[in-house]
């Protein structure tokens, strides 16, 4: 077996327990309940809190390429909600991580392949024009994807048809 589907499988085996987790752990910013002392770092999100941000977002988007609300930023790794009501340029991440859990409406996923006219951009990243091969695959709500670093990536949007999803950065470059 790969080292490909050894990351897949174990990604498949583990990345489902994530998302329940994301989804199903309480309200924003957990209060001292009596039930022992909250762990410095500690905090968790209810449905109900994504469900308010996610339909603030869909307020929001209008005409915009994407809208985005941070729901944790921590040393090293931030999470996401993000909502594209557009296609964008592909882009490539030379030292992140992304794993993306889709949440509302679909996109087709462009991975891997060979990103064209690329030019570099803040924070360790690359923007290119277009990418050639990669794996396409259509995503949605549920679907889990890992993205390592150095693999070219885009979402494809249809139009009228916006795709929002949490994503979380992995070993993320300290924000300028």
């Amino acid at each position: 077996m790969d080292e490909q589907m050894r990351l897949g499988m174990t990604l498949r085996s583990i990345l489902p327990f994530a998302a329940l987790a994301a989804f199903s752990f309480g309200a924003l910013a957990d209060e001292n309940s009596g039930d022992g002392v909250t762990p410095d770092g500690f905090v968790r999100w209810n449905s109900d809190y994504i469900e308010e941000v996610a339909d603030s977002l869909e307020q929001r988007l209008g005409d915009e390429l994407l809208v985005w609300e941070t729901v944790g930023n921590y040393d090293g790794h931030s999470i996401y909600l993000v909502l594209r009501g557009r296609t964008d340029r592909p882009e490539m991440h030379e030292t992140e991580s992304d794993v993306q859990i889709g949440v509302r409406g679909t996109a087709l996923s462009v991975v891997g392949g060979e990103m064209v006219d690329a030019v570099s951009m803040p924070r360790k990243q690359q923007r290119g024009s277009s990418i050639v091969g990669g794996l396409r695959k259509q995503t949605g709500p549920g679907d889990l994807i890992h993205i390592p670093p150095g693999v070219p990536h885009q979402l494809i949007i249809e139009p009228g048809e916006p795709y929002m999803y949490l994503l979380f950065k992995l070993d993320e470059e300290p924000l300028q």
